[in-house]
């Protein structure tokens, strides 16, 4: 049970982290520890063009169009008008995109590093950490613990980077989504990722691998509360009152449970330190509405492993700032770019939503 690198959280942005390092660094000895077992449905369902480049540079583009996928052409939102407008992906050099099982997505990737080299450990999490003279001591909650010299939070909510590393999770926002999703999709022949905004915040959908259908309402956590909005008849009545997205929904079967999962933009800071680093949504998360949650989940990763290789190969803490400023530069590019499309939307500038992201 002792390792070089123990990577805490079996995501796109451990796998990617995990699958770099065997080939950057293939002498580290790698552990992976993910909770479940990716029997769960998993929010998270979009991969635009350029994701294709980073699957191949992990080597797994091939071993991902073995899992099941829907190849989509574009997007199409209305969004301060109330009539769709198109963003084709036939306009971008890298493709089309795709709409994923992020279960069996997330199941893929893990497989790839373990058949790599990485040590897997499934249905097991890190329950605590401790900081030692020689590196961590990782509790597990299995009972069990294991060393490492350097540590990776890719939990996704950066526990492990707030209690056991002192960083702290800086918040700009409050949103959340209430979503379900549909064994059976209702009109699947439309395969885009489909947004619409409303007085209250927006709501969203697309049709997945294997005929299913995915939709949520994004607002804040305040505004949710004031509309009741966990409440299923609340949800569906709310639905009802979108012209675009309301048919597609009511044509959906067989729905599951209506689910509330915080949406928040955040940040840790800092997001890495000498012996230990955030990847993913634990090191920063984007709103939902830039699709771009997986592929920087993967980018981070891969960014993670040469911090992480140069630091345990050669002694060069060099690229751990080079990834600090990489995230806290990324962050603020979003930034800019979340300004300007929510200033886009107008119709409800009065709005408690629709203000707090006016600046």
């Amino acid at each position: 049970m002792r390792f070089d690198v123990a990577i805490a959280g079996g995501g796109p942005a451990g796998s990617a982290c995990a699958l770099s390092l065997r080939t950057h660094a293939p002498a580290l000895r790698v552990v992976e520890l993910e909770s479940s077992q990716y029997e769960r449905p998993r929010l998270g369902e979009s991969l635009p063009p350029i994701a294709r480049q980073l699957l191949e540079h992990l080597g797994v583009f091939d071993a991902f169009r073995a899992t099941a996928s829907a190849q989509t052409f574009g997007t199409a939102a209305a969004w301060g008008r109330p009539r769709l407008v198109e963003n084709d992906f036939v306009f971008y050099a890298r493709g089309d995109g795709w709409h994923i099982d992020r279960a069996a997505f997330d199941a893929m990737l893990a497989t790839e590093a373990a058949q790599r080299g990485a040590t897997r450990m499934s249905g097991v999490s890190v329950r605590d950490a401790e900081h030692g003279r020689d590196g961590w001591r990782v509790m597990l909650s299995n009972g069990e613990s294991l060393s490492a010299r350097f540590l990776v939070d890719a939990t996704g909510s950066a526990s492990l980077a707030t209690r056991a590393c002192g960083a702290e999770v800086v918040a700009v926002d409050h949103l959340a989504g209430f979503g379900r999703f549909f064994d059976e999709g209702g009109d699947a022949a439309d395969p885009r990722t489909i947004v619409e905004s409303f007085a209250d915040g927006w709501w969203y959908t697309a049709a997945l691998p294997n005929g299913k259908r995915f939709a949520a309402c994004m607002t804040d956590v305040d505004v949710a509360r004031e509309m009741n909005l966990s409440d299923d008849a609340v949800w569906y009545a709310s639905a009802a009152t979108m012209p675009i997205i309301g048919p597609i929904i009511a044509g959906a079967s067989k729905p599951g449970p209506l689910v509330g999962r915080s949406a928040e933009s955040r940040y840790a800071e800092p997001p890495a330190g000498d012996d230990w680093l955030a990847v993913g949504d634990s090191a920063s998360r984007f709103d939902p509405l830039s699709s771009q949650g997986i592929v920087k989940a993967l980018r981070s990763g891969i960014f993670a492993s040469y911090a992480i290789g140069d630091v345990l190969m050669r002694g060069d803490l060099r690229g751990i700032a080079r990834y600090r400023e990489f995230i806290r530069g990324e962050f603020a590019s979003y930034m800019e770019a979340r300004a300007k499309y929510y200033s886009e939307e107008q119709r409800w500038s009065d709005r408690e939503f629709w203000l707090r992201r006016s600046g």
